[in-house]
């Protein structure tokens, strides 16, 4: 026995169907992307006391990129995180903290591949050098969720 098998007629064309497809996964992919923990981070830096200008300030978090400031004239810093984003805020949680001085060049200079590049001049720091490397730096803070974290960092002077 022979069946002939015939196309049954849709409402549906190839490109109504495409559309369909297309809006089902646009509804079910919203809010699909990975939810950060984003906390306000400010404070100032502060060395015998005093406020500290030009000093670059990096909280480096284990759950996310780092966020990255500089101080102003009065010592205080806003961070923002370090990606597309440039979101203000850290990622909540442990942080290392990395400190620079940047008063000898009076900015920042970094290469191609991210690395500082010295333009002091033969310049010194003002600051230690022992914040200079974010995973042997002395300092760490926890970042609170939900709040707005501000912290007092003293340094010591460059010796």
């Amino acid at each position: 026995m022979h069946r002939t098998i015939r196309s049954v007629p849709s409402k549906f064309s190839v490109s109504r169907l495409m559309a369909w497809m297309m809006s089902i996964f646009m509804v079910t992919s919203l809010g699909c992307g990975p939810q950060r923990d984003v906390a306000e981070v400010s404070g100032v830096v502060l060395m015998d006391g005093k406020p500290m200008d030009l000093i670059h300030v990096e909280f480096w978090s284990k759950n996310g990129p780092r966020s990255y400031g500089k101080t102003d004239a009065e010592g205080k810093f806003v961070l923002q995180i370090d990606d597309k984003s440039r979101q203000s805020g850290v990622i909540a949680g442990e942080q290392q903290v990395c400190l620079r001085d940047t008063w000898p060049t009076k900015d920042d200079y970094l290469d191609e591949g991210g690395a500082w590049v010295d333009m002091s001049d033969g310049k010194r720091s003002r600051i230690d050098t022992k914040y200079y490397d974010a995973v042997k730096s002395p300092l760490t803070v926890k970042v609170e969720s939900g709040k707005k974290n501000y912290f007092e960092l003293k340094v010591d002077p460059a010796r």
